[in-house]
């Protein structure tokens, strides 16, 4: 079955996003019952606004068509240290923005004890950075 995912991203934090598309096309190749596709916001589409006012409104538009697409959210624990507002913008979006909340995926991050509090609170389910892991995670929420 295929998947329908949104990965939360900065891009200025880009090796984190492309960390779990790795994991999800690992998932993808040695899992013969999963697939996804990616609804997250392409990085080769730039927003253009006449200001950082107008320039936000933009963005959380489009990130709401964006989430409104996925079947559930994936939020690396790194992101959510180094972004804050923006990930935290994209939780409440898929939590608060449509009839049905998505579910939301924290992954840990590599070999670290410590993950933030506030993703453990509202994430529908964490997992430690592995493929199998996430996609299990993804299996469980999205269906």
């Amino acid at each position: 079955m295929t998947y329908d995912v949104f990965i939360s991203h900065a891009w200025s934090y880009s090796e984190r996003y492309e960390g779990v598309v790795r994991l999800l096309d690992i998932a993808t190749q040695n899992l013969s019952w999963f697939s996804y596709r990616d609804y997250s916001v392409p990085r080769n589409e730039p927003i253009i606004a006449p200001n950082e006012t107008v320039r936000i409104a933009v963005l959380k538009d489009r990130l709401k068509e964006q989430i409104r697409q996925a079947s559930c959210v994936i939020v690396p624990a790194g992101m959510y240290v180094y972004d804050r507002f923006w990930i935290q913008t994209e939780i409440d979006l898929a939590l608060r923005a449509f009839s049905r909340p998505k579910p939301i995926i924290g992954i840990r991050r590599r070999n670290q004890q410590r993950t933030p509090v506030e993703l453990e609170q509202q994430a529908t389910k964490m997992v430690n950075w592995n493929s199998n892991s996430l996609a299990t995670a993804v299996y469980e929420v999205c269906r």
